[in-house]
């Protein structure tokens, strides 16, 4: 994807980062919380440093450089350029919560009581409902969207599955920013089993809506023909093309156990049950 068709707010926001953390670098404590505990407390603390401090905003560029190279790498390139809209929207999404993080945890260091955890849920379940708004738009790729074996192989399978995943991620939204308001402990259950929901729910709409699709793709491998006919263990197995006259044009692989006749023509080894030379058809 050229560098002029990604989104610029991402970029805006790394300056809008960095000039806020410039500002207020000098004010900042000695120890700078760097995460938060299932209880949503402070359980991790970093020393100030120009790498805790603008940790977020690096991380934001890196992610923003990757996002950038990636499309070179996808398969179906062309259509995650028809999906441009939607990867800008989600690129935008993430840098929106970075740059939340990034300012509650500069606020959260002067005051320890800041609700984090609550900040951090609530932000990702607006990040879903709005992500869940687009899903449905994104057309059959490698790097963003409902990705198994069968959407990939299908732009029916693709479409229909990346718009139930859309719905469920809405309710998932929902229900991370009602648990944004519960005791920590149970409100990281709002946020992760809707996720363990969404995962095997849309595996097997999508492997479902495949088979019905391709049915003969899911049938199981036919057994290899019999060619043998009413041939008997002690008749030779033939190798090699057969000739004009439907005579094998190579010798036959002996069978053990049985002795077998040369031909007087040629000299090839022939079962005793053959009435002519399989290699030169002289009569035996």
């Amino acid at each position: 994807m050229k560098l002029k068709d990604m989104p610029k707010l991402p970029l805006v926001l790394v300056v809008l980062m960095f000039v806020i953390g410039t500002l207020l670098y000098p004010q900042l404590p000695a120890r700078i919380p760097m995460h938060w505990g299932p209880s949503g407390q402070i359980d991790g603390w970093g020393a100030k440093s120009f790498f805790t401090v603008f940790f977020a905003p690096l991380m934001l560029l890196g992610l923003y450089l990757l996002l950038w190279f990636v499309p070179y790498l996808d398969p179906q390139r062309a259509n995650l350029i028809r999906s441009k809209q939607v990867y800008a929207i989600v690129l935008e999404l993430l840098a929106g919560l970075m740059t939340v993080i990034f300012i509650g945890t500069l606020y959260a260091s002067f005051n320890h009581s800041m609700p984090m955890s609550s900040i951090i849920v609530m932000g990702s379940g607006a990040m879903f409902i709005v992500l869940g708004n687009y899903m449905g738009r994104v057309k059959r790729n490698w790097t963003m969207g409902v990705r198994y074996s069968w959407t990939l192989s299908d732009d029916t399978v693709w479409t229909k599955t990346n718009r139930l995943a859309g719905k469920l991620f809405i309710v998932a939204g929902v229900a991370a920013i009602v648990g944004a308001f519960t005791p920590p402990l149970i409100m990281i259950w709002f946020l992760l089993v809707p996720m363990f929901v969404i995962l095997p729910v849309t595996y097997f709409y999508s492997m479902r809506l495949y088979k019905q699709l391709h049915p003969e793709a899911m049938e199981p491998p036919k057994p290899p023909r019999d060619l043998g006919g009413d041939a008997t263990d002690d008749e030779l197995v033939p190798q090699g093309p057969v000739g004009d006259e439907g005579v094998i044009a190579h010798d036959a692989v002996p069978v053990a156990g049985r002795v077998d006749v040369l031909c007087p023509s040629c000299g090839a080894d022939n079962s005793p049950h053959n009435e002519a030379c399989i290699r030169c058809g002289h009569a035996l």
